[in-house]
């Protein structure tokens, strides 16, 4: 479904100036609902750490918008100019069917079935998409105030589909279906998992913490498995430039950068450095950065990532510099980055060819939803992590943090990952 922001939204650059910090109280996060460009928002304005304004606009459920609500199009932040004066970046949706950022996606995982083939059960036995984008399901809205206005709270419900079967059908410790699951249509079925994301918005703090929670209380162990891709979306952060991406780094328990710009299916890359600290993902676009990072240390995440050949290594050793084994292009396959990103952006047919598709999302291994059967999955050919896919308390719930900057030398995201508590919006619990 597309939603009708329409190619006004682009205008919002030059029609929407912010408004002047005088006008947000220091220490309260205000909210106010607008319309830009034709379409009702709830915005929130608040003054950051260096006491610079900053605003998220979230598109409403109803209130005359068409299409559904229930996430971000269009963020602002201010920076100081050569001569001291703060400037302000706008960082809008383009108008396509993947446009806003914050809502849920999951991919189902590629079952093992009875002929042999490999598939979701959403698309070989229901014929349906097996990950649509959360923005295209009506979404329940809540927002209220905490800690005397100092933080905002802003929720999206969704009921999110997942398809699977209707026994339980454990995989085996090499996470394969054994035995291969059947044909009959009366074997599956579909679940809907409510999902909520939640965005923690608070004064004197530069980044929103969003958390998520995937609800598997109606959908017992060992029947649905799947990924866990929100938050999710595109964004221009570059002030509407439009330009290609210059750069993609990600850590997981290891560091991965580009090693030439602008980032084509050609560049060199490295994934060989050890991360001490947050797990992270971020595109940047010249001076212009936008990341997630998880606010914990690696060693105590509980999500866990896929599977990847080229885990460990760099461009230059892996396969001996000859790249994806199955894509013509030097960077992992599509299917093996931990996060999604411009993977799937770049243009197949010219591989020295950059891009200018800015999609940014977190990522997982495609387990979740598992039981108990499965208590490791594989992340290299030689390395494992431990797994819990359905939790005793049948919530699965993570937390990132959003970054929106200028970038600097070591990179942004990378340095917030390092957990400076200062920066991004704290955790009450909600």
């Amino acid at each position: 479904m597309r939603f009708s922001l329409g190619a006004a939204l682009a205008a919002l650059i030059l029609l929407t100036p912010a408004a002047p910090a005088t006008a947000v109280e220091v220490g309260q996060v205000e909210r106010v609902s607008q319309t830009l460009n034709g379409v009702a928002v709830d915005t929130f304005r608040w003054l950051d750490s260096r006491k610079r304004l900053r605003t998220i606009s979230f598109k409403k459920q109803g209130s005359g918008n068409t299409g559904n609500g229930g996430y971000a199009v269009q963020m602002t932040y201010q920076y100081p100019n050569n001569a001291g004066a703060l400037r302000t970046t706008t960082v809008a949706a383009p108008a396509t069917s993947d446009g806003g950022f914050g809502y849920f996606v999951s991919h189902e995982r590629y079952r093992d079935f009875s002929d042999g083939t490999q598939d979701t059960i959403a698309g070989k036995i229901f014929n349906k998409d097996d990950s649509p984008l959360g923005r295209g399901f009506p979404a329940t809205i809540q927002t209220y105030p905490l800690q005397d206005g100092k933080t905002q709270i802003y929720k999206a419900t969704i009921t999110y589909p997942r398809y699977g079967t209707v026994a339980a059908r454990p995989v085996d410790a090499g996470g394969s279906d054994n035995p291969p699951l059947p044909l009959t249509s009366a074997s599956y079925k579909r679940y809907d998992i409510p999902v909520t994301v939640g965005w923690h918005i608070m004064a004197g703090r530069d980044f929103p913490r969003i958390r998520t929670k995937v609800d598997l209380t109606n959908v017992p162990p060992d029947r649905v498995s799947f990924d866990l891709r929100g938050p999710y979306g595109v964004l221009n952060f570059d002030n509407g430039n439009n330009s290609a991406v210059t750069k993609v780094v990600w850590a997981d328990r290891l560091h991965f950068a580009t090693t030439s710009s602008p980032v084509t299916r050609n560049t060199g890359w490295t994934w060989n450095a050890g991360n001490t600290g947050g797990r992270y993902h971020a595109l940047l676009v010249g001076n212009y950065e936008m990341g997630l990072f998880e606010p914990k240390l690696y060693a105590n995440t509980e999500i866990r990532h896929g599977y990847a050949d080229p885990r460990g290594s760099t461009s230059a050793l892996f396969r001996n510099g000859a790249g994806c084994a199955y894509q013509d292009q030097l960077l992992p396959c599509d299917w093996e980055w931990p996060y999604q990103s411009l993977q799937y952006s770049l243009p197949y047919n010219a591989p020295n060819t950059p891009t200018t598709g800015k999609k940014i999302a977190w990522g997982s291994s495609a387990y979740y939803g598992t039981g108990p059967s499965l208590t490791r999955v594989w992340d290299s050919p030689t390395t494992s992590q431990e797994f819990v896919g359905y939790p005793a308390s049948k919530v699965i719930v993570y937390d990132v943090c959003l970054v929106l900057d200028r970038t600097n030398t070591l990179g942004l995201t990378r340095t917030a990952a390092k957990l400076d508590k200062t920066t991004c919006a704290a955790s009450l619990g909600q």
